[in-house]
């Protein structure tokens, strides 16, 4: 079976909590990747900003992404997945989740990130977990309906 560590981007950008949003952009524009994890002054990883995240909380609202840190409109508490967690229970937790970005970690440390594009790009290998998959978004469909009425 495929485990997270097989397919993820190992090494993935950090940035301190008090980094700008400015600068969160200018480097995942230069590196032409989604997201970046936010560490506290211990280096532990405490949160996520994705270009969504930057497009909605930032950009949407006119701020000004100079005077806007990472720490303020990251996704916190990071949700993630152990190295060793088989594919398409990462799937899962994505699906579960609504994440499009999942940090990879082995125990307490920061060993890469699995974007959604990482799961597509496994090829035929993708069709072993696309029957956990549907059952995900089955499940995840009937949990949105039951929550509007």
């Amino acid at each position: 079976m495929i485990k997270a560590e097989d397919i993820m981007t190992p090494n993935p950008i950090t940035l301190k909590l008090e980094e700008s949003v400015a600068k969160a952009a200018k480097i995942m524009a230069e590196n032409r990747i989604g997201s970046v994890i936010i560490v506290d002054s211990g280096g532990k990883p405490v949160g996520i900003v994705t270009s969504h995240d930057i497009l909605e909380k930032v950009v949407a609202r006119g701020l000004n992404p100079n005077e806007v840190s990472v720490g303020r409109i990251m996704s916190s508490p990071l949700i993630y997945v152990e190295a060793s967690t088989p594919i398409d229970k990462v799937i899962e937790t994505m699906i579960r989740t609504g994440k499009r970005h999942m940090p990879v970690m082995k125990g307490d440390r920061l060993v890469g990130i699995i974007a959604e594009y990482d799961i597509i790009a496994l090829g035929p290998e993708i069709f072993q977990v696309l029957e956990v998959f549907e059952s995900a978004m089955v499940e995840r469909a009937r949990k949105r309906r039951s929550e509007r009425v």
